[in-house]
């Protein structure tokens, strides 16, 4: 019973509140559907408007529910043990690869060639 007054927190009534709301709205946007539907004659696309809100507020429910009993299921929070002085992470530098790809691949090597010329000629121009 102590844990169940975890869900009458001022957080929880906001919830509970917003929930209901939630769910007598698209029970009602439900039946508005439905009513649509018998004045359009039976329309399949209101009837599955009106199945879907329906549906909506199943859905609804369904996780309030579970939100709910897992609140009431959470493990006490231990807490963290004493803090231990972080090992110290080498620096490794960085080395330029030599086997660059463009010295490889000679097509490579011509198109950076040709971006060099192009880099070079609008240089000039400015």
């Amino acid at each position: 019973m102590r844990r169940a007054r975890v869900l009458l927190a001022p957080r929880w009534l906001a919830l509970h509140v917003l929930v209901i709301a939630a769910c007598v709205t698209m029970v009602l946007l439900g039946r508005w559907q439905w009513h649509v539907a018998h004045v359009h004659h039976g329309s399949v696309q209101n009837y599955a408007y009106a199945f879907q809100w329906w549906a909506f507020t199943v859905f609804t429910a369904f996780m309030w529910v579970r939100v709910m009993r897992d609140a009431l299921h959470r493990q006490p929070v231990k807490p963290p043990p004493a803090r231990v002085a972080p090992t110290p992470v080498t620096y490794r530098r960085y080395v330029m690869r030599t086997d660059r790809p463009d010295t490889i691949d000679p097509e490579l090597a011509a198109y950076n060639a040709y971006l060099a010329e192009l880099s070079d000629r609008t240089k000039d121009e400015h």
